[in-house]
């Protein structure tokens, strides 16, 4: 199945029966995919005089044309992939040029000094990032030194994140709302992709709040947006958004960064009025043209059970956290599962299914991103419950986990993190970031590095002399093999 939602299954026929292709089938029609990128064996250098492959088989070419050999090349993409994130990380800080030199809170210093020192330097600084980028123009450095700075990359991405949180107002925790059921009845819905201006959401959500003959709403399209007193309502999770738009149910889409491509296409298609963030509009237009599309009937008859909304806190400090745990009495195993929506499994599957058997085993489970949602979709995360699973914030994930345990004196209780699918590069700096404090870290999506052996062993032995472990597949794993990895861990 490509969902585990009975309402998503029941939109994919409605899109099937009209014609439209979504992800799903952009997807298939991909595949195969580039098998040299996939083993990391497509050249990552800023070279025009490519692009080199090797053949993993070793029956076609084994050096690029600049001589460089199937490990450099692995290793070089593993770094490049790094470097992509820990920019990604850096762009989230209100002003990324006032920042020079990066570190983690505190409770996680010791175990930073300890990794650093594993991974040969003593500290860190923005500048490594810049200077990776010259390890990328020319082959100059072996597998195992890129290896390393790709690394510290991941552990500078922890640093940057826990540098644009101090940046923020903290708060203890924020409620959101998830699910189809916001979609139900009669009302105007303004869907919002991406991250638009936060001022400009809040003049919507102003301006639609005065009365009218008909409700307005705007919802999340499966993106986080935090507004001050919570987080905007999400109707799907990210790699639902195109399926919430051939509901029918939503009459204008606001567009931010970040936001897929596909989005404005499919608008196109399904003509559903479409904002660009960036374009000047005032927020009376906005609302007159969702309304207008409002006025107009919709093809579909899709009308969602009301009750399939739930609500969860998100955690957005160390110290809430911390205290949620103390307040549970919390000696038990801890397991945290992250990630976003991704074709190679089922939507919903993975997290759905480890977030219910690893509670059926006696863990206390903790999520963020698509992941997260999935958990409140399905009401895991509802207050009321006995060891609810905690949501915790998309931009802090598991750091957030490690600052509460480690103030409490309780790390050996993180059993796992497991990242059930990756999007961004910044998931995978993040995923190697953790693996080189010295954590067990799990990622449930292939990742390039099957063609090279020795950079595999070298990242492996070295993870492992810091007390750290990177599981990863050849293949998508499924939900029994995770299971079986948090198991086999505690």
């Amino acid at each position: 199945m490509k969902t585990v939602d009975p309402v998503s299954q029941e939109l994919l026929r409605s899109a099937a029966d009209r014609g439209l292709d979504l992800n799903w089938e952009r997807y298939q029609k991909l595949q195969p995919q580039d098998g040299f990128l996939r083993v990391g064996l497509s050249c990552p250098y800023g070279c025009l005089q490519g692009p080199c492959r090797i053949d993993p088989f070793g029956r076609g070419p084994d050096h690029g044309l600049c001589g460089l050999d199937r490990d450099g090349m692995v290793a070089a993409l593993l770094l490049r992939l790094s470097l992509i994130g820990a920019l990604e990380a850096l762009n989230t800080i209100p002003a990324p040029d006032t920042i020079s030199e990066v570190s983690l809170p505190a409770p996680l210093d010791e175990m930073a000094t300890q990794a650093l020192k594993n991974l040969e330097g003593d500290s860190l600084s923005v500048g490594e990032i810049y200077r990776t980028t010259s390890l990328l123009q020319r082959p100059q450095e072996t597998p195992e030194q890129m290896v390393l700075q790709a690394l510290r990359l991941g552990i500078i991405t922890l640093g940057l994140l826990e540098q644009r949180q101090t940046s923020l107002d903290a708060q203890g925790s924020l409620l959101c709302k998830a699910g189809y059921g916001l979609l139900a009845g009669d009302k105007i819905t303004i869907g919002i992709c991406g991250h638009p201006p936060r001022e400009l959401i809040e003049a919507l959500l102003k301006e639609s709040s005065r009365k009218s003959s008909v409700r307005v709403q705007l919802v999340s399209l499966g993106d986080w947006i935090r507004l001050n007193d919570g987080f905007l309502p999400y109707a799907c999770t990210s790699g639902e958004a195109e399926l919430s738009l051939i509901s029918g149910k939503i009459n204008l889409v606001l567009l931010g960064s970040g936001a897929d491509p596909t989005i404005s296409d499919l608008c196109q298609r399904l003509d559903v009025p479409l904002v660009e963030s960036q374009e000047v509009q005032e927020t009376g237009e906005i609302l007159r043209l969702a309304r207008q599309a409002y006025s107009i009937p919709s093809e579909t008859s899709f009308d969602p059970d009301p009750s399939l909304v739930h609500k969860a806190r998100v955690i957005m400090t160390a110290q809430d956290l911390e205290s949620l745990l103390r307040k549970e009495k919390f000696h038990a195993r801890l397991a945290l599962l992250g990630g976003a929506d991704t074709p190679q499994h089922s939507f919903g599957w993975i997290p759905v299914e480890l977030t219910s058997a690893l509670r059926a085993e006696g863990y206390l489970v903790a999520g963020w991103g698509d992941a997260a949602l999935w958990m409140i979709k399905n009401g895991f995360a509802s207050e009321g419950q006995d060891h609810a699973a905690r949501i915790l914030d998309e931009y802090q994930g598991p750091l957030l986990a490690l600052k509460a345990l480690a103030v409490s004196g309780r790390l050996e209780s993180l059993q796992g993190i497991c990242f059930t699918g990756l999007k961004a590069c910044r998931d995978l700096a993040v995923a190697l970031g953790l693996a080189g404090l010295g954590l067990k870290v799990c990622v449930a999506v292939p990742l390039p590095l099957w063609g090279s052996e020795r950079v595999r062993n070298f990242l492996a032995d070295k993870l492992a002399a810091g007390g750290g472990l990177l599981t990863h597949y050849d293949h998508p794993a499924n939900a029994e093999e995770i299971l079986e990895w948090f198991l086999n861990h505690r």
